[in-house]
């Protein structure tokens, strides 16, 4: 019984660095700042480090820009670094289709990783060929990896040469690795356990040997205590787990509704996401183009809002879907195209995305061209939200309800409904009395302002 399903595709892949999809930014090319990335990157390739975390701080530091990553990683292999080329393979791979010409110029550029002895590509390349059931040759991968005193690609030797089937981990070369305290080699050793004690009991060991990924797991174990779970996930972001870095910057965020009397750091919160996205987690890219979008961070254009969309909605995220959608819509970022934009918010709303009808019923509200303002139609989005839990919607609602477009007058009647509805909701009576004053006296209400003001 495999306890951890995700564990095994995480240990035995490379981690996945990037930022965005769409092309990258021009941007202008400091020698300096570059060469220094190119000095983490070649201390990686010479201890054979997968972990693209110091890089990215590197230019997290001296730019200010989650963006600038990609363009400077993609001068770095240019220049022949071979982690460079690796990470730019892996950021390639998961969107290409094996036998086409894409993929074979991922191969083509892994190949080069390897060919500059940086071991992670070799497990990489290894991967790929036992997905393409070349068995053998993902072996003789392996076996190179391990020459170099890679770590990781030991243990996946022992679990792909079936060494770890019969369950006797005094094997010895299996037990030679659990002496050198082989994390790589205790998560996988987890996932062959039939019980969850057994298989906790494995992560804990991996997680006091050091691995980010078993803490990860660790924090994320259901009916834990808050405090304890929170410590296993710090620690794991510490130790640059991509998940952990994202998750424990929501709550750096917005911890205080979880554990009451929690501090927010807001600033902290926007590094750890610029982090996350760098390091390649969509959900993080896309977290971060909406705090952008609503105005929650500063600093940010709509291009730079629609790459981290993009990036995020070609793993098939709907909320990020529901971004590109609604930059389309606006313009904002790239070119306007309306239909398309309102399809794509239509199947992410399909799919369950929890905020594209807010975004909806702001389009319909303002108005933009090719969309005509509709309180109707404004009105039921909001309504819809609401069933959906958007505790604020019927507020909103009743504001605009109120104040009516440029198209239809106010409605009093609805307005009044919106807001009987809400009241009648103690707990959040005050603040939806609040939303809905401020509309009423401003008489303006956008969802995404620093997309819809950009794209006026």
């Amino acid at each position: 019984m495999i306890r951890f399903p995700y564990l095994l595709f995480a240990v035995t892949t490379a981690s996945l660095c990037s930022v965005q999809a769409a092309p990258a930014p021009a941007t202008a090319v400091n020698p300096q700042l570059q060469k220094k990335l190119q000095d983490i990157l070649r201390n990686m390739v010479k201890v054979g480090s997968d972990d693209f975390y110091d890089a990215a701080v590197l230019v997290l530091d001296a730019t200010g820009d989650e963006s600038s990553f990609l363009p400077m990683m993609e001068k770095a292999a240019a220049d022949g670094s071979s982690a460079a080329q690796y990470w730019l393979a892996a950021q390639r791979l998961p969107f290409v289709e094996p036998g086409s010409q894409k993929f074979k110029d991922v191969m083509v550029l892994l190949d080069k990783a390897v060919k500059g002895k940086y071991s992670p590509a070799l497990i990489l390349r290894a991967q790929i060929k036992t997905q393409l059931g070349d068995t053998d040759g993902a072996m003789a991968d392996l076996m190179e990896a391990c020459r170099f005193g890679n770590p990781k690609a030991r243990a996946i030797y022992l679990m792909q040469s079936g060494r770890l089937s019969s369950g006797d981990y005094t094997l010895p070369e299996i037990a030679s690795e659990l002496s050198k305290n082989n994390f790589y080699l205790e998560e996988i050793i987890a996932n062959f356990q039939t019980t969850d004690e057994a298989a906790y009991k494995w992560m804990r060991r991996a997680s006091d040997h050091g691995s980010p990924t078993a803490a990860c797991i660790l924090s994320q174990i259901p009916d834990r205590d808050a405090v304890d779970a929170l410590g296993d996930l710090k620690l794991a972001a510490e130790r640059h787990n991509v998940l952990a870095i994202y998750t424990y910057g929501l709550f750096r965020y917005q911890g205080d509704t979880v554990c009451e009397g929690y501090q927010n750091n807001p600033q902290e919160a926007k590094r750890y996401l610029q982090l996350a996205a760098m390091l390649g987690s969509p959900e993080a890219a896309a977290s971060l183009a909406e705090f952008y979008a609503i105005g929650n961070f500063e600093g940010a254009s709509p291009a730079r809002i629609y790459r981290l969309f993009e990036f995020a909605a070609r793993y098939g995220l709907p909320n990020a879907i529901a971004g590109v959608g609604y930059c389309k819509v606006l313009g904002a970022g790239g070119e306007r195209d309306v239909e398309s934009g309102l399809k794509m918010m239509m199947y992410a709303r399909d799919k369950g995305d929890l905020w594209v009808n807010r975004a909806l019923a702001s389009l319909y509200f303002n108005g933009c061209p090719g969309v005509k303002p509709d309180l109707r139609k404004a009105l039921d989005y909001l309504s819809a939200d609401a069933v959906q839990g958007g505790v604020y919607s019927y507020a909103i609602a009743a504001g605009l309800a109120a104040v009516g477009t440029s198209e239809d007058p106010p409605d009093p009647s609805m307005s009044a409904y919106y807001l009987d509805s809400v009241m009648q909701i103690p707990e959040i009576a005050d603040a939806a009395r609040r939303v809905y004053d401020i509309i009423v006296t401003t008489k303006e209400w956008h969802f995404m302002p620093n997309l819809e003001n950009a794209a006026k």
